[in-house]
């Protein structure tokens, strides 16, 4: 009886090993096939995309904002991410303070917050590589803000 009992656990180990094996190659098949390869593309160029955005593309929005505001405004933004299609821009927590040129401290206006807005940018994923692009983009961000922002 001892001998039938280490025979079927023989072979249930060597199913195990099978299995495991087979496994394996199934895994490795699933991270190499094309749909993983794509999705883990796109989620890399997504990620960089919002990394240079709320690092450099933030930074260039902060000091256009002051020229397009006509000097009366200073930006403040939380947070600034792309749209998971890349056409769109998503800021969350932007602060708009006064600048304090003699017409604003005569009004005393606080600052004015917006929690969240989102602006339609075509082709945005192509900004960090023709920095032509970006000006104009910059531009629209700001009218968009400033329409959304009582003057």
């Amino acid at each position: 009886m001892t001998i039938k009992l280490l025979l079927e656990y023989a072979k249930e180990a060597v199913a195990m090993k099978i299995t495991s094996r087979s496994s394996r190659k199934w895994f490795t098949a699933l991270m190499f096939s094309p749909g993983m390869i794509f999705a883990s593309a796109y989620l890399l160029v997504w990620l960089s995309m919002n990394l240079w955005l709320d690092h450099t593309f933030k930074g260039h929005l902060e000091q256009v904002f002051i020229s397009e505001a006509g000097q009366r405004f200073q930006i403040d933004i939380g947070s600034l991410r792309s749209g998971a299609d890349l056409n769109s821009l998503m800021l969350k927590k932007l602060e708009l303070t006064p600048i304090g040129g003699a017409e604003n401290l005569r009004t005393n206006r606080p600052s004015l917050e917006i929690a969240e807005l989102q602006i339609e940018c075509p082709d945005l994923s192509f900004f960090p590589f023709r920095p032509a692009d970006e000006m104009p983009a910059l531009r629209k961000v700001c009218r968009k803000i400033l329409s959304n922002s009582p003057q």
